[in-house]
This record gives C-alpha cells, sequence and structure tokens, in this order.
C-alpha cells in the first residue's frame, strides 16, 4: 500500500493513464467509481481516527483521484467530453445499484472530508458522536480561538485540499475564448447550491489559514532543508482555493422560471441554533441564484474583520519585502514562499472589488500609505520579469481602482519617505511626495517597453490621470518625465503606430488639462516644464495624418536597412527623445487563441539620453544596470491573455463618457509597405478624436505665462549683469589701489591671497547657468509661478473647465479571462511543485513553458 502521495503518483504514470482511458473507458470509469465507493465507505466509519489501517486507505483514495481526475477533463481521441460521462452522467452506484451521479457526490464528500472529526479537525472539538460538523479551523474572522490541529491534521487537509482544486480544474483545460462561456458543474455545485453554514465554514477557514501568522521569536524564515513545510503548504492551497471559488460566476443564462429565483429564501436553516459561528450572516439570496461565497464577503462589516485583513496582507508583502532586501535573502527565501506577493495582492483586489466597505476602510486607514508604497515597490521590483507580470498587472488594477476615491488620491500628496526603498530604487529629491514616487514609476514602467506589459500601461496612465485633479508640489524630476513622457505619446508617428496609442494620449492630454484648470498655482514646476514644452501641444494641435505616415513609413524604411534602434521624428523642443521599434516574437500562445502582431509596427517608449534636457536615469526609481545585471536572466514567460488584450488594452477600461475611437482604414501614405493586418488609420480617424482634446485651454495658457515668464527672465538677466558690472569695476578699483602702495611689500604667499579674492568679489560667472551662458532665472520664475500675480495672468478657463470625474475600472471579458487565467496558472504553479499534479496534460488556458 502506497504510503505517501509521492509513491501514487510514480506508480501511476500519465502513458498508464491514459492507455486505459482510451482503449479501456469503461474500466477506466469502473476504477474511478471503485475507489469513490471505498472513500464513502471509509469516510463514514465512526471508528476512522481508531484505526490507521483505514485512515491510510483513506488518504490513498484521495490520492488515486487525485492522480486520476486531471485526464478526466481532457478532450478523448474521437473529440468526446469524458467529464459529461464520468462525472455527469447518471449510473447505477456499485453495490447498492442506485442511480448517481459521481460529480455530485464526489464534490460532496471531498468538502466534508475537509470537516471530518479526527481526520482533518480535533475530535474533541465536534463531538464524539459527530463525524462531519462544520467548524472554523483557525482563529480570525468568525472565530476567536485556534482548534489547535495537528501536524496530521494540516497535512490531511493539504491533500483534501489538492483534490478539491483537481476536481474544479475544468477551466484549465479550456480555451480562453471559452472559458467564461462554458460551466465549472463542480465549482457551480459549491458556490451556488451549498448549505450556507458550509459555506460560512470553509470561507472563513480559508481566510484565516491563508492570513494566518505563524512566526516566532525573531521569526528569521531560515530553513536548513528543501522540505516543503505543511503549513506553508496549506496556506497556499487554501488561498488558491478560496481565489477559485471567489471568482467563478455561472455564464450568463436564460432563466427558466424568473419568478421563483428572484423570491427570497425565508426557510431557516435547520441546524442554525447549533455550532453556529460568530459570523454567520442572515441572506436572502436564493440558493443557486448568486455565488454565496462573494454574498458573504460583500457582507464583512466590522472593524476588526477588515483589521485582521489588511494587517496581515501587510505582513506577508513586508515579510517579502524585507527578505528581498535582507543579506541572508539567499539562503531565507523559501519554495513556497516566494509566490505570495501574488497571492496577497490578488487577495487584496478581490476583497476590494466585492467589498465596497472595505475600499471605505484602506482608504481611511492609517496604513494606507504604507501599502501603497509597498505596491509600487513590488511593481518596480518585478516589472523586467516575464514571471512576475501578473503581479504588475494585479498591482496596476488595484492602484487603479484606489485612485477612484478621491480621499485617496488626496492623501497622497503627503511626503514619502523612501527609507523603505533600496537605493536602487530612491529618487534624489528630498521633497518627494507619494504621488512624485507614483510618477516616477509609471514613468519607468512604461520606458522599460517590455512587451508583456503592455496591457499594464492603460491602467498605469489612468492611474495618474485620476490623481492629477489633486496633485501639488509636483517636484522637478517628476515634472520632465510627465512631460517627457507626453513628448513621446503625441508624437505623430508614435499615435498611428497602434490604434490603442491615442487612448494613452488622451488620458496623459487629461492630467495636464486639469492640472491647467485646477492646480497651477500648486505646481509651478510642472507649469514650467509645460511653458518650456509648449510646443509639443501646438504640433499635436497641428495634427496632420499624411505627414505622420510619412514619419513612419521612413522610420520602417529606415530600420529595415539598419536593423537597429532608430528614432521617431524631432521633438520641436529641447526634450529630445528616441523612440526603439520592437519586433519580438509572439510568444506564448495557445492553439486557437489569435496572436497580436509584433511587428514594426509596435513602437516602444523609450527616453533617450540625448538632448538638452537629458534626463538623469540614476534618479530613476529602477533597478540599476548593476543591480539588474545580478539577477537571473528569465525567459520569456509571457502569459496568452497578456498578448491577446494587448491590441485593446485601452479598451479594457473604457468607460461610457470615453471618446469615441473608432477603427476606419484609409489610404497608405507614399512609401508606405505595411501588411494588411497592420492598423490603418484614416482621416475619419483622427476626426473622430482631434477635435475634442482639450488644447486650446492648455496652449492659450502657456502662451500667455510665456510672455510673463520672457518679461521675467529678461529683468533677471539684466539685474544679474548690472549687479556683476558694478562688483567689477568695485573689484578692479580696489585691485589697483592695493598694488601701487604695496606692490614691492608683497611676498608670494600674500600675493597668492590677493589674487584669489580679487575675482571673488565680482564672480559674475557663478551666477550663469551651465548650459545656456546666461542668468539661470528659474528660482525667480517658480517664485513667480506660485504667486497670486500669475492667477491674475492666467486668461478666463470658466467656459473650459473640466468636471473632475474619475474613469472607472471597467471588467471587461478580456480582462476576466485574463484574471481567471491567472488565478488557475498560480494553483498549476503550484500543483507542480511537489508532485506534478498538471504534467503531462493538455492544459489549454495559458501556455505552459518548461523551464531552461
Amino acid at each position: 500500500m502506497p504510503d505517501s502521495p509521492h509513491d501514487v503518483f510514480s506508480l501511476v504514470t500519465p502513458a498508464d493513464i491514459r492507455r486505459i482511458r482510451d482503449g479501456a473507458q469503461e474500466n477506466f470509469v469502473k476504477i474511478i467509481d471503485k475507489v469513490f465507493d471505498r472513500l464513502l465507505v471509509l469516510k463514514g466509519a465512526r471508528d476512522l481516527t481508531k484505526n490507521q489501517a483505514n485512515t491510510k486507505q483513506l488518504l490513498n483514495c484521495v490520492r488515486v483521484l487525485t492522480r486520476l481526475l486531471p485526464f478526466v477533463f481532457e478532450s478523448g481521441p474521437d473529440g468526446s467530453n469524458l467529464e459529461e460521462i464520468v462525472l455527469w452522467t447518471p449510473r447505477p452506484r456499485p453495490g447498492s445499484g442506485a442511480d448517481y451521479v459521481l460529480g455530485k457526490q464526489l464534490v460532496s464528500a471531498v468538502v466534508d472530508l475537509l470537516f471530518t472529526s479526527g481526520f482533518t479537525v480535533p475530535a474533541a472539538t465536534v463531538g464524539e458522536d459527530a463525524i462531519v460538523r462544520y467548524t472554523i479551523w483557525e482563529n480570525g474572522i468568525g472565530q476567536t480561538s485556534s482548534l489547535g490541529s495537528s501536524k496530521e491534521h494540516v497535512s490531511n487537509r493539504v491533500e483534501v485540499l489538492r483534490l478539491l482544486l483537481v476536481l474544479c480544474s475544468k477551466a484549465m483545460y479550456s480555451p480562453p475564448a471559452g472559458s467564461s462561456s462554458l460551466p465549472n458543474r463542480a465549482l457551480n455545485t459549491i458556490a451556488y447550491n451549498s448549505n450556507k453554514r458550509m459555506v460560512l465554514c470553509l470561507l472563513c477557514s480559508l481566510i484565516n489559514t491563508s492570513l494566518k501568522d505563524r512566526a516566532q521569536g525573531w521569526s528569521i524564515p531560515y530553513r536548513n532543508s528543501a522540505a516543503i513545510d505543511p503549513h506553508d503548504e496549506l496556506m497556499l492551497h487554501a488561498m488558491h482555493a478560496l481565489f477559485i471559488l471567489l471568482e467563478y460566476q455561472v455564464p450568463a443564462t436564460k432563466p427558466e422560471n424568473k419568478s421563483t429565483a428572484d423570491e427570497p429564501d425565508s426557510t431557516p436553516d435547520t441546524d442554525a441554533d447549533t455550532n453556529t459561528p460568530s459570523m454567520l450572516l442572515v441572506t436572502e439570496t436564493k440558493v443557486g441564484a448568486h455565488n454565496l461565497f462573494r454574498a458573504f464577503i460583500a457582507k464583512l462589516h466590522r472593524t476588526q474583520e477588515f483589521d485582521y485583513l489588511i494587517n496581515n496582507i501587510l505582513r506577508l508583502l513586508d515579510g517579502t519585502m524585507r527578505a528581498n532586501l535582507s543579506i541572508l535573502a539567499s539562503v531565507t527565501k523559501q519554495p513556497t514562499r516566494t509566490v505570495m506577493p501574488q497571492e496577497a495582492t490578488v487577495l487584496l483586489w478581490m476583497l476590494l472589488e466585492n467589498n465596497s466597505p472595505f475600499r471605505d476602510y484602506i482608504v481611511d486607514h492609517n496604513s494606507s500609505l504604507k501599502l501603497f508604497s509597498m505596491l509600487l515597490y513590488f511593481m518596480l521590483y518585478g516589472y523586467g520579469d516575464p514571471a512576475q507580470a501578473g503581479l504588475v498587472r494585479t498591482i496596476s488594477n488595484i492602484l487603479h481602482y484606489l485612485s477612484e476615491d478621491s480621499r485617496f488620491a488626496t492623501r497622497l500628496m503627503q511626503p514619502f519617505d523612501q527609507s523603505m526603498l533600496p537605493s536602487t530604487m530612491r529618487i534624489i529629491d528630498a521633497s518627494l511626495t507619494h504621488a512624485d514616487f507614483m510618477i516616477n514609476t509609471v514613468f519607468t514602467l512604461l520606458s522599460s517597453s517590455k512587451p508583456y506589459l503592455l496591457p499594464v500601461y492603460s491602467s498605469l496612465l489612468l492611474l495618474v490621470r485620476n490623481v492629477s485633479p489633486y496633485l501639488t508640489q509636483t517636484s522637478q524630476p517628476t515634472a520632465d518625465k510627465l512631460v517627457s513622457l507626453f513628448d513621446i505619446i503625441s508624437s505623430p508617428a508614435f499615435i498611428i503606430s497602434e490604434p490603442y496609442h491615442i487612448r494613452w494620449l488622451i488620458y496623459l492630454i487629461e492630467v495636464f488639462d486639469y492640472v491647467i484648470h485646477y492646480r497651477a498655482v500648486d505646481n509651478p514646476r510642472l507649469i514650467y516644464r509645460m511653458i518650456k514644452a509648449r510646443s509639443c501641444f501646438k504640433r499635436l494641435k497641428a495634427f496632420n495624418l499624411e505627414s505622420a505616415k510619412n514619419e513612419l513609413a521612413a522610420l520602417r524604411d529606415k530600420k529595415s536597412k539598419t536593423e537597429s534602434t532608430r528614432t521617431i521624428g524631432k521633438s520641436s523642443t529641447s526634450l529630445k527623445s528616441s523612440y526603439s521599434v520592437s519586433n519580438d516574437d509572439t510568444a506564448g500562445t495557445p492553439p486557437g487563441t489569435p496572436a497580436p502582431k509584433q511587428d514594426a509596427d509596435i513602437v516602444s517608449l523609450t527616453p533617450g539620453r540625448g538632448g538638452v534636457d537629458n534626463i538623469e536615469r540614476t534618479g530613476s526609481p529602477a533597478l540599476s544596470d548593476k543591480a539588474r545585471g545580478k539577477r537571473p536572466q528569465l525567459g520569456s514567460q509571457t502569459t496568452t491573455h497578456d498578448l491577446a488584450e494587448s491590441r485593446d488594452s485601452g479598451d479594457s477600461n473604457s468607460t461610457s463618457h470615453d471618446l469615441p475611437i473608432k477603427r476606419a482604414t484609409g489610404k497608405k501614405s507614399a512609401g508606405a509597405k505595411a501588411p494588411t493586418n497592420q492598423f490603418q488609420p484614416s482621416e475619419e480617424w483622427v476626426f473622430s478624436w482631434l477635435p475634442d482634446l482639450p488644447l486650446d485651454p492648455i496652449i492659450s495658457v502657456l502662451d500667455a505665462l510665456s510672455e510673463h515668464i520672457n518679461k521675467i527672465a529678461e529683468t533677471v538677466e539684466r539685474d544679474a549683469s548690472a549687479a556683476a558690472a558694478a562688483a567689477t569695476e568695485t573689484a578692479d578699483g580696489e585691485h589697483s589701489e592695493t598694488t601701487a602702495s604695496d606692490s614691492k611689500n608683497l611676498d608670494s604667499h600674500q600675493q597668492q591671497q590677493l589674487d584669489a579674492t580679487a575675482p571673488k568679489a565680482g564672480n559674475a560667472d557663478d551666477m550663469l547657468s551651465p548650459y545656456t551662458g546666461s542668468v539661470d532665472p528659474t528660482q525667480a520664475i517658480i517664485h513667480w509661478l506660485s504667486s497670486d500675480a500669475m492667477i491674475e495672468a492666467l486668461p478666463d478657463l470658466e467656459e473650459s473647465m473640466p468636471e473632475i470625474r474619475p474613469r472607472l475600472q471597467g471588467m471587461s471579458s478580456a480582462l476576466i479571462v485574463w484574471f481567471r487565467s491567472l488565478l488557475w496558472s498560480m494553483v498549476y504553479a503550484s500543483g507542480m511543485k511537489p508532485l506534478g499534479i498538471w504534467k503531462n496534460t493538455r492544459v489549454r488556458l495559458f501556455v505552459v513553458k518548461n523551464s531552461q
């Protein structure tokens, strides 16, 4: 008899399973029926815990089913649906002859095993006569004390949860296009048609187990062996089970009897007075109408429950962050704990999506800015690794969702403490706010031009756009990067290279529009930077499609000849930036999924180092070249849904008040020999967005302020020249008198002292700008731009005043498919580490790449 799950998985190979399944399907079904029938007998035995042989047999039944069921979800060699035959077709039960549906019975049995006395929960807590009694495993939400589970209970929960994940893993074997339309009967049975008490106990058990703090002593996460801690494995499986139960929604279908489905459920639970958890909630949801796990998550409202959730999420993120920064990081990273930032951020997003009071609590919480800083840290830490693209995108959605609240956006104006960051991520500016660090982070990710980050760019720009009405005291590095980014995105060739680029431009234009109308006096450095780059706005106002096509055609022709990075156009201002053309091959596209174009049309956002306003990359919140070189070079692991959505990344977050963007095709420009799959802009397409851009008020303000700034610069330079001339005359007079009277008595040492003091008196060169050769009036201009005099100089903007309204996050079908794929890829990865549960199975939801 096998003693461990490794024995079962090594004895039963995928080739053996497929040979029986495809060659003797009836025998394959009988094997599953016999194993399940034995599992039911052992589960109902009252002496289960007293007989170690029975416990071992029950565990082996769980292991065998865990091994066989993944191959049930694969399509047969003839295209038949084996899952329907094995799990959901009524047939006589072995021994009794009565018809039963294996899938429904198996789901019920697996859930019961999670609460079986003496097997997965201590017997003393549920009574001597009870075999299955629902209770909460750990203290936390709904429970004030822990059950005190033994190591055997923890290990058994791991194996049963593993079987539960396998039983619900049909989504992994469906293509992305059909994953949202195909029902998952196992998940539907648990989430829509279960007893409410079971749902509550399972929900609280999974949450509390996922967030349990097991740190003791000095909390140094060091392990001297490669063995996986069962508690860590249980924590991971519990969190993954929680995710798939919360995420699942029944595909939309026409209701057969709407009148009965809408009636409230007034029937009380039959056992509501016994063993009732403290979090038991009364719901009017009809069984089968809504996901009960989501319904109960939405009803969380107590302060202590929110405290428990946010404090433990912060603990998980902080623990990983400290481990990354520690000198012991190479020996303290755990096999299962290294993925916890991804799980913690996914849990945070799901809580925010399903519980509005929780978002309000986070916005008003004292640790909201700490959470914000940690999330930005993990974005910067993982943006260069394709395997971390899911983490970066999850965080971008969280921040976008939080930015919709004006209270959160206002709190970002508080000073930012960079001491929590590694030196490679710090910005050389003492007056940094959280909003400054956010904008610098967005610039770093956009300028990285990673193909797998394309779907993230829209959310990042929307984040800046939603915060812009509340920006105050923008730092100089932030102003430089924001305007530099606009210079790149507003380039004519960049605009027409992809259809979604115009959305990025619209979001960025709205940032400047809000600042001009609401926060001009509060952001003098940004206003001054915009004035110096006002020709960018005028260039956009005079946009000409044919000129843009010719510019892009010339760039493509030049690239085809040189096969190297080239510059798109020339900036009309001192902001000279370059754009590299990326033609990375599309990787990770599953069969049947159309791959996006990854050719010379995809223009990356890569600011150059040339030009007068060369931006100092060392101040950017990114890893240095030296630090980046120490990190392992990972292969491209771009997820299918990231690539599939890259062409419509802007549309996934569009709202009803977005500008109308049309995909129109027009004539090709002279010399442009673009393939048919390339975006072909037309005059109609240009007319759909260009007249609606709020460029006129921005240009009028910048022109009006420019006149005053030129006068200030002339005044400062004239005063400085006069002061320098007067100082020079005074110094020359004193020098001549001293020389005539004491020239014979001065020794060499005294002469050196005199020579050193003479130029000091009239050192006008100290006031000159190193790059202009004239007096630098920047401080005087910044002072004037932050005064009431600047407000009086502004033209009338009342008619063009935009309404402060955030762009909301929309859960598009593409985003839902991506999120589901992310969750199941996490489940897949965790199941492959110890056992290889899904190894050599035909997963279709995402692409699996073998590590080199």
